[in-house]
């Protein structure tokens, strides 16, 4: 055990790769001391108990506050959450990066955890009596005697609909999660902590220059962001190893694109593909890095691979994460640190910022059908419903359309994510129902969804995927594989400047009809080559379904997982469900890849941080 005190200058680089737990209340004392891998330290006469592994900045404030930060701020003062104990919420631009912080007053016997603007670091929370723990892995406070590491069915709910669990829940019922821009605060021998946000995306719509003039600025504005997120200047004389991920895509192209222009040297890159071309960009991301001059580097990703990765997964996420691109992701931070990279720059939030998610476009058809007259949308609903009974994948997707189209949002944003609602009453047990509403997910994202005072239909929707999709899913993607191997990742395209630069365009310069990034692509010419500006979308997918309808040693992992007696045992599921749904994946009647995934990666998740074994 060490005496707490500030980090030195050496040890406070910019790192989010680090772990904390703080430990409030006596009876704590033991638990902390005896945390395997991590340094104990402490002042004299606190309350606090600290334990710290990795990279973690910890300090003191004037008037005799003390925190613990993981931080990579490109602006801001990491102390500035010791000062968010009390008082008004802090700005929202106070801080430009990543951090997750704790601060508290011994004298005072308060405590305060502060999450950035879209809590791309986890903070966890667990109160017990006169017992409080707060870290940012929550498999070491579930371990603690206060955790009684009960399941919270409505979590398992979320997770199948949304492939993870989305804060303030989790996967046990005794921890909570900090939610995007919170500042969570709790005072010994008050009743319950209480919480804020300083951060919440508004859409004002309020930049009415020419379209000259506003590709102009968001081209400058977009420049100035990515050469303030490029890492250097991390230590005396030398810029730290550093690279990009590079999809093929617009986001992580432009990023390199415009980072090749601004280094002193080639940008290296990387880049994750596939043998099935359906779900391989390698083409597109080899276009990308040739006209710009970037180094790259290119790996291929098989079913025989995937099938080494899945353990990584478990111990990558803290929680069960049943995104398949955290596949992928691993393998790529695996090849970037293979070449020396310590810091990688992802192109996470261009789509729900630029307005790229085809989704969107999508999503702009349905609401004009929407606003028909019921008479022309029930027409619609009776010959969708005709076209469902063939059979037919392509007629089930007509059946679809009209379906959703006839829904508000955000029910109709949620059918995307609504697997378990589909299924509710075939695949889940009576037990299960009992414990869950079929519209428990539904409410969740109308909480969500019902943040902010402004924006149209299309903000309103880039709001809640910036608030779901960024914040709750694909951030906690990159970061758990990137932090796996020891790698930090910045987020250019989530900079608040940015967000609130973006924020103020109306509508029509986001997504016009079906084009998508409208004024993304006026500002992006002559930097991205026009294959990468007009390529069709694809995203960075794994071929799950391609693997689960061809017999490989994929398919054979996940069979042998679902259908073996511990699984069946558990008593979520009704018998032959999960059968009946690869059933139908196989003959192609759906494309239910997803959903098996989820169950897969749910059951291993399961088996280890739960029945220990």
């Amino acid at each position: 055990m060490t005496t707490f005190a500030a980090t030195s200058p050496a040890a406070r680089l910019p790192s989010v790769l680090g772990d904390f737990v703080l430990a409030w209340g006596p009876e704590t004392h033991g638990w902390v001391r005896g945390l395997a891998g991590f340094e104990t330290v402490s002042a004299p006469g606190d309350e606090a108990q600290v334990a710290v592994r990795g990279a973690v900045q910890r300090g003191e404030a004037p008037g005799g506050a003390r925190w613990l930060a993981l931080a990579d701020l490109v602006t801001g003062e990491v102390a500035l959450g010791a000062r968010a104990l009390g008082g008004g919420a802090p700005p929202q631009h106070a801080w430009r990066g990543r951090f997750a912080q704790v601060a508290w007053h011994p004298a005072e016997r308060q405590l305060c955890a502060v999450t950035d603007h879209f809590s791309s670091l986890s903070l966890y929370v667990l109160v017990r009596g006169d017992v409080v723990l707060v870290g940012n892995d929550l498999r070491v406070l579930a371990g603690s005697p206060w955790c009684a590491r009960s399941v919270d069915l409505a979590s398992v709910y979320h997770y199948l609909n949304f492939a993870q669990i989305p804060a303030p829940g989790t996967i046990f019922a005794d921890i909570r999660r900090l939610e995007p821009a919170t500042r969570w605060r709790w005072r010994a021998g008050t009743s319950r902590p209480v919480e804020d946000r300083y951060f919440v995306p508004e859409y004002p719509e309020d930049q009415h220059d020419a379209e000259d003039e506003l590709a102009q600025a968001l081209r400058e504005r977009m420049v100035a962001t990515v050469r303030d997120y490029r890492p250097r200047d991390h230590a005396p004389g030398a810029d730290v190893g550093w690279g990009c991920f590079l999809s093929g895509g617009t986001d992580s192209s432009s990023i390199v694109s415009i980072l090749a222009r601004q280094a002193l040297g080639p940008v290296q890159s990387f880049t994750i593909g596939f043998a099935e071309a359906r779900y391989d960009e390698e083409r597109f991301a080899r276009t990308a890095a040739a006209a710009c001059g970037a180094s790259a580097n290119f790996e291929k990703v098989s079913d025989e691979r995937a099938q080494s990765l899945v353990t990584r997964v478990l111990e990558a996420y803290d929680q069960p994460f049943g995104n398949a691109s955290a596949i992928p992701t691993l393998a790529c931070v695996d090849l970037a640190r293979a070449r020396g990279a310590q810091v990688m720059l992802a192109g996470d939030g261009g789509d729900e910022i630029f307005g790229g998610n085809q989704r969107y476009a999508k999503d702009q058809v349905m609401e004009t059908w929407y606003g028909l007259p019921a008479s022309v949308k029930a027409v619609g609903r009776t010959l969708g419903g005709l076209a469902g009974r063939v059979g037919h994948r392509f007629l089930n997707r007509v059946e679809n359309f009209f379906e959703r189209s006839s829904l508000p949002n955000p029910e109709r944003f949620y059918t995307d994510d609504s697997f378990a609602s589909d299924h509710y009453h075939e695949m889940l047990t009576p037990e299960f129902r009992r414990a869950v509403e079929r519209d428990a997910s539904l409410a969740f994202m109308r909480e969500v969804y019902g943040l902010g005072t402004s924006g149209g239909p299309l903000h309103r929707i880039m709001r809640l995927d910036l608030m779901m999709a960024i914040a709750q899913n694909d951030l906690r993607k990159v970061h758990g594989a990137a932090q796996s191997v020891g790698v930090s990742v910045r987020f250019p395209y989530l900079d608040p400047l940015l967000v609130a630069h973006t924020s103020r365009l109306p509508e029509r310069w986001i997504v016009r009809g079906l084009t998508k990034r409208y004024l993304f692509k006026r500002a992006m010419r002559g930097i991205l080559p026009e294959e990468i500006l007009h390529k069709k979308k694809q995203g960075f997918g794994l071929p799950v379904s391609v693997w689960l309808r061809t017999e490989g040693p994929f398919k054979a992992m996940v069979r042998e997982t679902l259908f073996d007696a511990r699984a069946r045992a558990r008593g979520w599921w009704q018998p032959g469900f999960v059968e009946n749904l690869l059933a139908q994946h196989e003959r192609g009647a759906w494309d239910y890849a997803d959903c098996l995934y989820r169950l897969f990666v749910l059951e291993l998740w399961l088996r280890r941080y739960v029945d220990g074994a």
